[in-house]
């Protein structure tokens, strides 16, 4: 992967890139800016070139990414109170990454300047790793930290943090958010919001084209830690796309449907004789619940020819048991990067 793209990854965070100038060597479609993101935090490519790239290409501070100097790595109880309020922000948040070794730019806040590095024998990764786990409660287990040397023994640490499906208190008592590229107390409707996150599926969609384009494969993932029993979406979908299928039609030349996680079981079978096709008598619907990380096919699409044309959307309003409503859409010709 080149390593200017992984920089690109976090101006995602940021919204640096834009979506519709391609000329520009940082602008690519957001799904495409997504996937490199996923990309580099799922293979972990944190080397000198990632360090570089982000400096040269000035990739500003944001709600996913910070940078801290050598200095806010101290012994002295304010700064271990201070790591513990950072990483314990990102967690309860969005997740995302926090690289110790990178001095800001003075004269333009939250960009970074320099590589001001670490002396990994005052400060080694295990000492660090020992901060977060001893002055965060609950302990936070889904982070990992990553060395990259620099010179003998000076390095950068790049701490990656997932977001957490419960509440993380700080080292000073207090629970925090990340806003405005700065960690904040959080209110208590807040952390009541982060706290029902392990009380209910966390459904989104995933959408897969096949066949050269002409169908379109329609999944719930459940990424929560609770089983997804009933699963509702209903969906509207601009028919210059799709081939209808008895779909009702709605405002703005749209076609809107309804899924549901059901299935239905085969309860008898007759075998063809002269070697036809066995005959299946199916039982009524049933829910099949979705496990957590799984994921459950919805729907297939026939496309039409100009179905990835910039002005065919879909839109969807996903209900899943006691979760709140999740609305979303996105373009068809989107998908073509995912």
């Amino acid at each position: 992967m080149n390593f200017s793209n992984l920089a690109l990854a976090n101006r995602v965070y940021s919204g640096q890139a834009s979506s519709r100038n391609t000329d520009a060597p940082t602008s690519v479609k957001p799904r495409t800016l997504y996937a490199i993101k996923q990309t580099l935090r799922s293979i972990m490519i944190f080397n000198l070139d990632y360090i570089n790239s982000l400096i040269a290409n000035k990739v500003e501070e944001s709600l996913n990414l910070e940078y801290k100097a050598a200095a806010a790595l101290d012994r002295q109880n304010n700064k271990t109170t201070e790591i513990s309020k950072d990483i314990s922000s990102f967690a309860n948040s969005d997740g995302g990454i926090i690289i110790y070794g990178i001095k800001e730019d003075q004269n333009n806040k939250h960009l970074p300047n320099e590589i001001d590095p670490i002396d990994r024998t005052q400060f080694s990764k295990e000492w660090l790793e020992q901060i977060i786990i001893d002055k965060i409660k609950p302990r936070i287990n889904n982070f990992i930290i990553s060395v990259v040397e620099v010179a003998n023994s000076h390095v950068v640490y790049v701490v990656d943090i997932k977001k957490s499906n419960t509440a993380h208190q700080a080292d000073d008592k207090k629970y925090y958010r990340r806003y405005n590229f700065q960690s904040t107390a959080m209110y208590d409707y807040e952390i009541r919001d982060i706290l029902n996150r392990a009380q209910h599926p966390i459904v989104s969609l995933k959408f897969e084209h096949l066949i050269r384009g002409k169908k379109l494969i329609i999944s719930a993932l459940n990424s929560g830690p609770i089983l997804a029993n009933y699963l509702n979406v209903v969906m509207r979908i601009s028919q210059a796309a799709v081939v209808d299928d008895n779909f009702k039609s709605i405002y703005d030349r749209r076609y809107e449907f309804s899924v549901e996680n059901t299935v239905r079981d085969a309860i008898d079978v007759k075998i063809a004789v002269m070697g036809g096709a066995p005959i299946y008598t199916y039982g009524p619907s049933r829910y099949k619940p979705i496990l957590p990380t799984r994921t459950f096919k919805l729907k297939e699409l026939s496309l039409k020819d100009f179905a990835f044309d910039y002005e065919n959307i879909i839109e969807w309003e996903i209900f899943c048991d006691s979760a709140p409503p999740v609305i979303g859409s996105t373009r068809f010709c989107d998908m073509i990067n995912k």
